[in-house]
């Protein structure tokens, strides 16, 4: 796939071998402190444990061998083909140039060829997070919920959903 200014990506599973980067890009990204860093590690670490039994998929790109940026998703337990994205992240550096557009694409296809019916995302309600919100509004995301105060005091979250079209059956085959 070729993303503006003619960045060509590739898109594939996670292997434990990405950790280190997918961290890297965590990091860069700005979406994630330092501190927070474990969590995402903690999150890959149960990924791997959990082998082909694991509810998570997890996507990286890549561009000439390196990571360029990272996506997890899953789909929601006691909700009616209800997804989640979990996390998304493009290396610092590289923002602006249709990466986390071509992910956020991935993670439709998959969702809607698994039967999916809406995609659930969350986030910050901080300014900080703008971007991040204005990225959603633009893919045709619908802000749908805000809740105060729900990542800590004095952060909230805000939720989007996409419905998801049914995938194309042809007629007469």
């Amino acid at each position: 796939m070729a993303g503006r200014g003619g960045l060509v990506i590739e898109l594939r599973l996670v292997q434990p071998a990405d950790v280190g980067e997918f961290l890297r890009v965590s990091e860069s990204s700005g979406l994630f402190r330092p501190e927070e860093l474990p969590a995402v590690e903690g999150m890959l670490s149960a990924h791997f444990a959990a082998g082909d039994s694991s509810e998570q998929t997890i996507l990286v790109s890549e561009s000439e061998g390196r990571l360029t940026g990272v996506v997890c998703f899953t789909e929601r337990p006691f909700a009616d083909r209800v997804w989640e994205l979990q996390m998304i992240a493009v290396a610092g550096d590289l923002q602006g140039r249709g990466i986390g557009s071509q992910l956020l694409r991935a993670v439709e296809c998959v969702v809607r060829d698994r039967g999916g019916r809406l995609l659930l995302i969350e986030t910050s309600d901080q300014g900080r997070f703008e971007r991040t919100r204005s990225f959603y509004r633009r893919h045709g995301y619908d802000e749908v919920a805000r809740i105060p105060d729900y990542f800590s005091d004095g952060e909230g979250k805000v939720s989007f959903v996409l419905r998801i079209a049914a995938a194309a059956t042809s007629v007469g085959g």
